[in-house]
């Protein structure tokens, strides 16, 4: 009898260990899901978006006009890596890659992805040769080059465009002076609402020791570029851009 009862009691107590390396387990696995790394060698520091308008002289004046514009808004992304000095083991950056880009469409014109302009001239141009049309990777070396493409092994900084293109043009009136920013779109006619949209794509942190996926979705274009020109969004606090391991 006394044998049975011995039985039942290691019974129940290997049952009650069993449930709670079961408890603590599922705590720490959601916990992981909703918090993510906490200790990465390389963290999201600042994430900047810059929203304007350009336009480009694409014709030449008819009497009583000065020029025709042909009209972009953009907004320009600025992500900033930065080395966690509470690391302690040696890491460097491999590369960085953003991609599975996703994004709703704006009631007018079309939206495209571009990376940097690796020529001479402006950062970025509109040119198919520099459409995202995956993903764009950042390849760590020695300093910080966003024409070739690469961040500094230590942290630095990746930039690319995305850009509401097809808007329609403008033409100026003879003496109508003329500001190449957000501007242009209110003397277009274009309301805010008609540009916006959403967007989501993955930061991708490969090091030498692990690597690391976060998603980010902002609501583009930031600001009132119509009346104020240019409009800037600077996000200091990263920590709700939740990292996630992954295996190689």
């Amino acid at each position: 009898m006394r044998k049975n009862q011995k039985e039942k009691i290691k019974v129940a107590i290997t049952l009650f260990v069993i449930i709670i390396a079961f408890t603590i387990t599922m705590i720490i696995m959601l916990k992981y899901n909703i918090e993510g790394e906490q200790n990465m060698p390389f963290d999201l520091s600042e994430l900047i978006v810059v929203s304007s308008a350009e336009g480009k002289t694409i014709t030449e004046a008819k009497e009583g006009q000065k020029w025709k514009i042909d009209i972009v808004q953009y907004n320009d992304i600025y992500l900033q890596i930065s080395k966690n000095e509470e690391y302690k083991k040696n890491s460097y950056i491999e590369n960085i890659s953003v991609e599975n880009f996703s994004f709703t469409d704006s009631k007018i014109g079309r939206t495209k992805l571009y990376m940097p302009n690796s020529s001479d001239g402006s950062l970025f141009v509109y040119d198919d040769n520099y459409l995202i049309k995956r993903k764009l990777t950042y390849n760590g070396s020695d300093s910080n080059n966003s024409k070739l493409l690469q961040i500094s092994n230590q942290g630095g900084n990746i930039v690319f465009r995305v850009a509401n293109t097809e808007l329609g043009e403008y033409e100026p009136s003879d003496n109508e002076e003329i500001a190449y920013n957000g501007t242009l779109l209110e003397k277009k006619g274009i309301n805010f609402e008609d540009l916006k949209i959403e967007l989501s794509f993955d930061i991708v942190i490969n090091t030498n020791i692990s690597k690391y996926r976060g998603n980010v979705k902002l609501d583009l274009p930031c600001g009132n570029i119509l009346t104020e020109g240019t409009s800037q969004m600077d996000k200091k606090d990263c920590s709700d851009i939740i990292f996630k391991r992954e295996n190689y």
